[in-house]
Order: structure tokens, then C-alpha cells, then sequence
């Protein structure tokens, strides 16, 4: 009779087991469409029990008295996960700098040859105008009226130079912005992970496994691999009595390996401003009560240059990164002369501005004590003061503006009327190589000088330019590539699949029925035992 009873529980226990399949197969179908969910299954294990009851007997045959079901779990690939992430991670970089680069070419199309459907460049251009003046002019003979357009088109050439540097100073505002909204970002995300792991912790104590708490994690562990590398670990806390609950950390995946979320703490980051260098720094863990988990840690820790990568990173580095112009001693990144964002291409700018400057200032101050003489460029429209001009200040002096100093024809007092041949001088500049050094503009910078006419350094930029948009797109796109694939495989694993769920409510709806239909011939069996019993 104990046997006969004991299958009606084996039957109740399958029963059971079949319901909370569908259960769990309903729960996978109809979120299917949810961001970040993970599929679900229905953990079960086979129950027989080790001791013998009153009346066993070595005779009998012990079978299995049914099926448990002990909880609900998540079908996940933790290697994938780590792909995925680091993908992620390699997406993000390339696609901020590619960003930063196509904004860059935005400014700097108009300065060099563009997409080649264009006509040159209006800085080229401008450039080629007040070279084809002066070329008139020692043809034709230097007049008032041939004075006074070469000054206009030189005055239009330094607006020219003064705009692309303006545009340059105000995308450097704009990334600085970003790069704070991006900061803010993760600084919520981490503040979210580390409330999501209380409330996993505290679910973990009260036997709950809160998978969609799980699943809200993971979602944001995605999002924060696209702004920086990570490292995410699990471990098994001991909270007492003997009960151990998982614990979550993330550290940085590079430099100093940092920890941002451990357990119930979190870091924050802090970035600071472009004419300091953008600095990114670590404010030291706390809790949700603000309490620090290190009271004597450094806070905050300004992060090194190779400490971040991602999103988060090549913004910064599109905010400082200055290439060949880069002061040596300022940074410990390996990379830093072939890396250019803004500051590069404002100083190359700047370099090219400040040897036409020069150069022509240099020739129209001929010494020989000519009426006139003087710069021609200085470092804005009120001074006659040349030293240290850039893009963003080259302007006509005010002397020549004002009529007291002009373009000398010749450099010889006793030169006859008409002679040019100082004129003739000017006009060779424009196709004679120049030095653009960098420690011109920087002193102590690491690159070399570059050897070209103004020209050919203003072609230098663009295609410098072109050729790290190239290479960045190349990049970004194999990047893609390989996360979309990583992507592919990990919902592979954690996705809803229509047709395995399909499946599974087949497989357990049949269990189902084969459950009931054996409960009705037990309870036949049952009544045949006792009521066709003499």
C-alpha cells in the first residue's frame, strides 16, 4: 500500500514539474522582445530518497519517487559575455574617434583640396589669389590700387585662418561637454550596478534568484563596456551562519586596473576641463550613504593616459591629443606623437600661419631704411607686434592697415622706378620649402620639423586627416563586424528562440498529460485493490 500511495506523490511532483515548465516556457516567450532578458529554464533533479523506510526489505526493488524542481536559472555563457564586452569596448573607441575625425574634416575641408569634386580648399584658394596679386602686381607695376588689393586678400586669408581656428575652439567645447555627459553616464550606471547588487544580495539571503534584477545588470554592464574596458568578476560572499551569497566587482580592464563596483560600493569619476588637459579622475569607493570602503584611499586619483580605453577615452584623447606637437615629459603614453585630435590640428594650423607670417614680415623689413617698411602680420588688427602669432590672432597690422607701412617692391634705395625685384621675392616664397617646425609652437615637442611649401603644408593637414579617418573607419568597422558576431553567438545562448520554446511546450504539455492520464490509472488501480478484494 506505501508504494501505491507513493506513486500518486510521484505523479503530484510531475504534475508540478510540467506546470511550472510551461510556466517558465510562457515567461521566455513572452519576452521575447524585452532588452536584456535572458532565457530561463526549469531546474530539476530526479528524487530518491537514501534511507530505508519500516518495512523495507532487501528483496524489493527501490525506484525514484518522482522529480524536483529546484528553481529557475539562466542560460548564459559567462565567455561570451567577456567577448562581447570587450568588443564592445573596441566598438566604442573607434566609433568616438571616427566621430571626432568626421567633425574635424567638417572644419577642415574648407582649408585643404576636400572630396576632390570641389574646387581647392577656400584657404588654398585664398592663398593662390594673394599669390596671383602680387605676380600681377610685378608685372603690371605696384600702385595704390594694386597695394590695396593685396592687403584685402590678405586680410581675407587671415579671416580665413582666424574662422577654421574659431570652429576648432568651439568643437573643443562642444567634445569637453561631451566628454562630461559621457562621465555623468557612467557615473549613473555605476551608481545603478551597485544598487542592483544590494538588491540581488538581499534576494540571495531570502532564497530569491531574481533573474530580471540579473538581467537588469547585465544590460548595463553592456553599456558600460562601450565607454571603457572592464573586467567583471562573481564571487561567493560568506554573510554568516554559514550562508554564502554572490558578490559582483568591476575594475578597469587597463592601466592601474582600478575598481569601480565592489558589492555595494561604487567609484565615481570626475573629468575636468580642456585647458587643464582634460584630466579623468577616480573618486575612491563608498556606499550608498556615501560612506568610503577605503577611509585612507587617495581621493580622488587622477587616471593615466593609458587607464581608460572606449568611448570615454577617445574622447578625451580627441580633446588632448596634440601628435608631433606633443611636449616631451608631459605624458607616459607610448603612442602620444601619432595620436591627433583638436589640439593637433590647431597647432598645425597655427604652424603654417606663423611661418607665412614670418616669412613675409621677414621680407618686407629689408633694413635699408626704404618709407614703408615694417610687418605686414602681426598678432592682431591693433598692434604691429608679430610675436606669437597663431591662426586665431593672424591678422594685417595695424601699420599696414593703416596706410603707414606697404609691401616693399624693392629692397635697394637706389633701385630705378618700377624695379620689383623685392616683390619678385614675395612671389618666390609661395613655391620655395619652408621649415614648419614643431618646437616653433611648442617648445620641446616631440615631433620632427616638415620641409614644404605653404601649400604642400596646408595639403599636409588634410591628408593627415583623411588618412586617420581612413584607418579609423577601416578599424571601426572591423570591429564591428566581430562584436556583431560575438553578438550573434551570446544570443545564440541567452536568446528566445520561437521554436526551441515551441518545443518545450510540446515536450512539457505531453508530460503534463501523461502525468494526469497515470494519476487516473492509479486511481483505477487502486480502486480494483480495494473494492475487488474478498
Amino acid at each position: 500500500m506505501s508504494s501505491t500511495f507513493g506513486s500518486f506523490n510521484t505523479v503530484r511532483l510531475g504534475i508540478y514539474a510540467a506546470q511550472k515548465g510551461l510556466d517558465v516556457t510562457g515567461n521566455n516567450i513572452t519576452n521575447i522582445n524585452t532588452a536584456g532578458y535572458t532565457r530561463q529554464r526549469l531546474d530539476q533533479v530526479s528524487l530518491i530518497t537514501s534511507a530505508s523506510d519500516r518495512y523495507y526489505s532487501p528483496y524489493k526493488t527501490r525506484v525514484g519517487q518522482g522529480v524536483l524542481t529546484t528553481g529557475v536559472s539562466q542560460l548564459r555563457d559567462p565567455g561570451l559575455d567577456i567577448a562581447y564586452r570587450n568588443a564592445s569596448a573596441d566598438v566604442g573607441a573607434a566609433d568616438a574617434k571616427l566621430a571626432g575625425l568626421e567633425k574635424l574634416a567638417s572644419i577642415l575641408d574648407e582649408v585643404g583640396k576636400g572630396d576632390g569634386e570641389q574646387d581647392d580648399g577656400v584657404l588654398l584658394n585664398q592663398l593662390n589669389d594673394l599669390r596671383d596679386l602680387i605676380n600681377k602686381a610685378i608685372t603690371s607695376g605696384l600702385d595704390s590700387t594694386q597695394e590695396g588689393l593685396i592687403r584685402a586678400s590678405a586680410k581675407a586669408l587671415c579671416s580665413l585662418f582666424n574662422d577654421a581656428a574659431d570652429k576648432l575652439a568651439d568643437m573643443t567645447e562642444t567634445w569637453e561637454t561631451q566628454l562630461k555627459d559621457q562621465v555623468d553616464t557612467v557615473n549613473n550606471i555605476l551608481t545603478s550596478l551597485r544598487d542592483l547588487n544590494i538588491s540581488i544580495r538581499d534576494a540571495d539571503i531570502r532564497g530569491d534568484a531574481a533573474l530580471e534584477l540579473r538581467d537588469q545588470r547585465n544590460l548595463l554592464l553592456d553599456q558600460l563596456s562601450q565607454y571603457m574596458d572592464i573586467d567583471v568578476k562573481y564571487e561567493m560572499e560568506d554573510v554568516g551562519a554559514g550562508l554564502m551569497v554572490e558578490k559582483m566587482t568591476v575594475t578597469l580592464g587597463t592601466g592601474g586596473k582600478d575598481t569601480l563596483v565592489d558589492g555595494g560600493f561604487s567609484a565615481k569619476l570626475l573629468a575636468g576641463s580642456a585647458k587643464d588637459g582634460c584630466p579623468v579622475s577616480l573618486y575612491a569607493l563608498r556606499d550608498k550613504n556615501g560612506e568610503k570602503q577605503e577611509p585612507n584611499a587617495t581621493d580622488p586619483k587622477i587616471l593615466d593616459d593609458n587607464d581608460l580605453y572606449g568611448a570615454l577615452q577617445s574622447t578625451r584623447e580627441m580633446l588632448t591629443e596634440a601628435g608631433e606637437y606633443t611636449i616631451d615629459g608631459t605624458t607616459n603614453d607610448p603612442n602620444a606623437a601619432v595620436k591627433r585630435g583638436i589640439p593637433y590640428y590647431q597647432k598645425a594650423l597655427d604652424s603654417l600661419a606663423r611661418e607665412f607670417a614670418d616669412a613675409m614680415n621677414k621680407l618686407n623689413n629689408t633694413g635699408s631704411g626704404l618709407p614703408g617698411e615694417g610687418n605686414l602680420f602681426s598678432t592682431g588688427s591693433n598692434t604691429d607686434d608679430a610675436d606669437g602669432i597663431t591662426a586665431a590672432n593672424i591678422s594685417v597690422s595695424k601699420s599696414w592697415a593703416e596706410g603707414s607701412v606697404s609691401i616693399q617692391a624693392t629692397a635697394d634705395p637706389q633701385a630705378p622706378s618700377g624695379d620689383t625685384s623685392n616683390l619678385a621675392k614675395f612671389l618666390a616664397l609661395f613655391d620655395q620649402d619652408q621649415t614648419f617646425d614643431p618646437t616653433h609652437i611648442e617648445g620641446g615637442a616631440v615631433g620632427s620639423a616638415y620641409h614644404g611649401t605653404f601649400e604642400e603644408m596646408l595639403l599636409k593637414i588634410q591628408s593627415t586627416l583623411a588618412e586617420d579617418q581612413m584607418s579609423t573607419d577601416a578599424v571601426l568597422n572591423n570591429y564591428i563586424v566581430t562584436a556583431d558576431d560575438i553578438s550573434v553567438n551570446r544570443e545564440g545562448v541567452s536568446g528566445v528562440d520561437l521554436n526551441d520554446e515551441a518545443t518545450s511546450l510540446m515536450t512539457y504539455q505531453k508530460a503534463y498529460t501523461a502525468a494526469c492520464r497515470l494519476m487516473n490509472v492509479l486511481e483505477e488501480a487502486l480502486d480494483s485493490l480495494i473494492n475487488s478484494t474478498v
